[in-house]
């Protein structure tokens, strides 16, 4: 072979060696095969997953069902006594109420409380007099009214105001709800000229000016039983004055949640 042959051959294989290390040296690494600006938007992109998950946590927290409210400790009718009428014997004997005391009768009035003794259960047949003489009581309930309306009107509300001062000399420890006098069924009262829902507003509202919201307060229950005409419904009353034995029970659970919400807004 000519020397000329040998030394074109060997430049060739030069070139070509050469040519695969360029090649080898330009070819970009597994580690810089991502582009700087996708690294960049990698980083851009954290505090938006970040954002994501503090929404998606949040939206968590409020699809959480509400606590339910603490359970109210029942108010203890242990040193309770009820003063009334045949609404207030009604209580007596259907309410469930327990541990209360019970002077009522189907007659009473502010016009003859002070008269007659009545039939206390476990404590005996005494005065009002008497009995608040001898007993302490923390709760004092008083439902007078329907007896009194065919009297006259101012003197009722004197008699009632009466009453009330009197219950506060024998009892000054005791909270005193004066409760609003029932209503009666509307038939009873477009037909009766006495007994009607009308004088009955009338005295509930002067009755309940009497309370002060501190050491006197003032339970309506009409709400649980009127219609939507402001009258006993006919569906709760048995007779057009007196609630069936069982809405009682209901009556009575109002008035032990009521006496709490009050006396808890008093700090009691």
């Amino acid at each position: 072979m000519k020397k000329s042959s040998v030394i074109s051959l060997v430049t060739l294989f030069l070139l070509l060696g050469l040519v695969g290390v360029s090649i080898f040296l330009w070819k970009p690494r597994a580690q810089d095969a991502v582009p700087p600006e996708t690294t960049e938007e990698k980083q851009d992109d954290s505090p938006q997953i970040e954002q994501q998950k503090q929404d998606s946590d949040a939206q968590l927290e409020q699809e959480k069902p509400a606590d339910a409210p603490p359970k109210k400790v029942p108010v203890s009718m242990e040193d309770a006594l009820f003063i009334g009428d045949s609404r207030t014997v009604g209580l007596s004997e259907y309410s469930g109420i327990g541990g209360a005391d019970f002077f009522a009768n189907v007659g009473m009035s502010v016009y003859n409380i002070h008269k007659k003794p009545v039939s206390v259960p476990t404590v005996g047949k005494l005065t009002l007099d008497e009995l608040l003489s001898q007993k302490k009581y923390g709760k004092i309930y008083l439902m007078l009214g329907i007896n009194e309306v065919g009297y006259n009107f101012k003197q009722t509300v004197s008699k009632y105001r009466e009453l009330l001062e009197f219950i506060e000399q024998k009892q000054p420890g005791a909270v005193v709800f004066l409760q609003a006098n029932l209503h009666v069924t509307k038939k009873r009262s477009d037909t009766d000229e006495v007994v009607n829902n009308r004088a009955i507003n009338q005295l509930n509202q002067e009755i309940s000016k009497l309370a002060d919201q501190k050491k006197i307060f003032y339970l309506d229950e009409n709400i649980l039983f009127d219609d939507a005409g402001g009258n006993l419904s006919t569906e709760k009353s048995a007779d057009t004055a007196h609630l069936y034995a069982k809405y009682y029970i209901e009556w009575g659970n109002w008035i032990i949640d009521r006496t709490g919400v009050l006396l808890e807004g008093e700090g009691r």
